[in-house]
């Protein structure tokens, strides 16, 4: 939209006094008004009568966009796209009039404003959270002209923007009540944009360096440079995944529903301990706990024959009161029923079944909070090909369009039970969404799926249950923190699969579906480079999970101080104290010079189990086992170096040669299977890790 098009904005300057006395005679009510012009009359009329939304107009205190994207993410639905100027009291009419006209052309002819990078359409929610940050420093300054000058003299004399001096803004600054930010400064480089200089504003803004100003408060910045991805710790990732998979085959296991992750089941079997258990779970106990829940939020006699005759086919008749067909027993009476209490505990076992469901869920699709928001879960599996697919919505990049082509993930095993346990608890919760409440929703109230720090707070509430008090305190968590942990996971395996990037929804341009070879390189992804690229969603040069993992590498590689397995290990650590130390006295860390290894790419082959040691010159030896198949092992191979970071690798090998013993398969090979597990044990031992996390 060109503001030619608008002559309600092409005439402002030339109507700007009078639309300041229209303003001021508004706002006091005045019985008697100043004449003006039939002319200044009509074009205020008409400037005030422009629409900004669906339901709102340029005039309007509250300016709402809600209905304007209805398919907004759920974290932004409500007061995000909703701006009250009436919030900001102290600011007079002209002022608030000029935020206003700004708005509005940002919104409606952002191409206009060459004041910013791109051109492109900015989004509703943006905006108004930029409006709001200058707003708020727009009122505290007027508050101190009000004291100044009072509030008659500020109304009348006070004709917009251009009347605040620089002084007003150092003064504004030191008891501004909130943070000094990208916002604020994002503001003010707005309304000096040449656009409002030639067509709303009758002289300069006074130019102010805001970094410089004395604030009271200031957000934290941190450089680019120094800019981290909050992961989760390698043991707790290795944890959280165990402990959740495991609850979540077991609930399905023991209600007679088909699993999907049989490795999963079989490990959980093998443990030895079963949580449903533990809590007398069975069909006939959690279906009898579905209608109890039913009952305690208010649902009537119909509602509980409905859902027990769903898994039953019928209503059990020892449920019945025999007072009438749908007439229940007494609450106390029916829990008598059970050969388990479906007290609290079975309360809090549903809770975790629950959450693992979703943590599994964030952990292995890597979907964004406003995305497994989303989750339906009755309706979100999809089998296309040779793939399943779980089905949400990509709403970010999207400008309020949704269900395009963009909205699928790749769903592997352990995510598709996640999500068939997801509905059977939805029965009790009454609610179709994925991430939502544990508690059952009322009846005749609206199911609704939860915002960012509803799913922050079950995540935590996860973790809590999985982890000591001591890992728990410092596990630094967001709704993020699952995705970046794995786009670094990815990068630790060196995984570069095409459907990494479809997950992950950024390369979609680049990529048309899960296992089509085109538009990437493959060698590039075998590298890890998408992984930074994805991490970063193409945007700043921090340190991204692929640069962790390879410090990772590193340091595991070359630490000084770490503990080594292997014939080589010895010499190994030797030579890396020699390398250490004199860096060291030249004032290096030791932190820095690992980062400084990582940027360097120190030729590293990692080859599963352990490191190829193979940067110094030899000749060819046929009897070193890792030639052409890479697979090194540590008390064959006198190249092998095995680090902290291949524990998981030795891990694995302990466990499943130990599930391989309980199989009608192994007989005969017993002997081989303990060797290979008395190795790996070694191994781990040697690291100073737990053979089992």
């Amino acid at each position: 939209m060109s503001h030619a098009l608008i002559p309600e904005l092409a005439a402002y300057k030339q109507w700007r006094t009078a639309a300041h006395t229209l303003l001021l005679e508004l706002h006091n009510n005045v019985a008697d008004p100043t004449p003006v012009s039939l002319e200044a009359l009509s074009w205020y009329q008409a400037l005030m009568a422009l629409p900004v939304s669906k339901t709102s107009v340029l005039g309007d205190p509250v300016w709402d966009f809600n209905d304007d994207h209805p398919n907004a993410a759920r974290n932004v639905k409500g007061a995000k796209l909703r701006l009250n100027f009436e919030s900001y009291p102290l600011l007079n009419q002209s002022a608030a009039l000029e935020v206003k006209v700004a708005l509005y052309c940002w919104l409606k002819m952002p191409s206009a404003l060459r004041t910013f990078a791109s051109p492109r359409n900015i989004k509703a929610n943006t905006a108004i959270s930029c409006i709001k940050a200058g707003l708020s420093f727009l009122d505290t300054m007027s508050g101190q002209a009000r004291q100044l000058m009072t509030d008659e003299f500020f109304e009348v004399g006070y004709h917009g923007l251009t009347y605040f001096d620089a002084g007003m803004y150092r003064e504004a600054a030191l008891i501004h009540p909130y943070a000094f930010g990208p916002n604020l400064k994002k503001f003010f480089t707005l309304l000096r944009s040449p656009f409002f200089q030639e067509q709303i504003f009758d002289e300069p803004l006074p130019y102010v360096e805001l970094e410089s100003l004395a604030w009271a408060k200031v957000l934290k910045h941190v450089q680019d440079s120094e800019r981290t991805y909050r992961i989760l710790p390698n043991d707790v990732f290795e944890k959280a995944s165990r402990e959740a998979s495991f609850a979540v085959v077991d609930f399905l296991s023991t209600l007679g529903e088909p699993v999907d992750d049989l490795v999963a089941l079989t490990r959980q079997n093998n443990s030895g301990y079963s949580l449903a258990n533990a809590q007398e779970l069975s069909r006939y106990n959690f279906e009898l706990y579905v209608a109890l829940r039913l009952r305690r939020k208010g649902y009537g006699s119909d509602a509980m024959a409905d859902a027990l005759s769903a898994a039953f086919g019928h209503v059990p008749p020892a449920f019945q009161s025999g007072s009438g067909q749908h007439d229940f027993k007494a609450t106390e009476t029916l829990l008598k029923l059970s050969d388990s209490k479906l007290d609290d505990d079975f309360r809090r076992y549903i809770n975790f079944v629950s959450y693992s469901a979703c943590y599994l869920v964030a952990q292995y699709t890597g979907m964004r909070p406003s995305e497994l928001s989303e989750i339906l879960v009755e309706s979100c599996m999809e089998r296309e090909s040779d793939y399943w697919l779980l089905i949400s919505n990509v709403i970010k990049h999207r400008q309020g369009l949704a269900k395009l082509f963009d909205d699928k993930w790749i769903a592997i095993p352990v995510v598709r039970d996640a999500i068939r346990a997801a509905r059977l608890i939805a029965k009790v919760k009454q609610n179709p969404y994925l991430f939502s409440s544990v508690d059952t929703v009322a009846q005749g109230a609206e199911p609704a799926s939860m915002k960012s720090l509803g799913i922050a707070y079950q995540f935590s509430a996860f973790f809590e249950e999985i982890l000591t008090d001591e890992q728990f305190e410092v596990l630094q968590f967001s709704p993020y923190t699952l995705r970046h942990t794995l786009a670094y996971q990815m990068a630790r395996a060196e995984l570069g699969l095409p459907f990494i990037s479809h997950q992950l929804k950024h390369f979609g341009d680049l990529i048309g579906g899960a296992g089509q070879n085109k538009a990437f390189s493959a060698v590039t992804l075998g590298y890890g480079a998408i992984a930074e690229i994805l991490s970063k969603g193409g945007r700043s040069s921090g340190k991204t999970p692929t640069q962790m993992a390879e410090e990772e590498y590193i340091q595991s590689y070359c630490d000084p101080d770490g503990n080594y397995a292997g014939p080589n290990a010895e010499s190994h650590k030797a030579r890396m104290k020699k390398v250490f130390s004199g860096y060291m006295a030249a004032g290096y860390t030791k932190e820095q010079i690992i980062a400084q290894m990582a940027k360097k790419r120190m030729a590293i082959i990692n080859v599963g189990q352990g490191f190829c040691y193979g940067s110094q010159r030899e000749a060819f030896d046929e009897s070193l086992p890792c030639i052409g198949s890479l697979r090194c092992n540590p008390n064959r191979c006198k190249n092998a170096v095995v680090t902290k970071v291949h524990a998981p690798k030795w891990r694995e090998i302990y466990v499943q040669n130990n599930l391989a013993l309980g199989s009608p398969n192994s007989a005969g090979v017993e002997d081989e299977l303990r060797a290979a597990m008395e190795e790996a044990k070694g191994v781990l031992e040697h690291l100073g890790e737990e053979v089992e996390v």
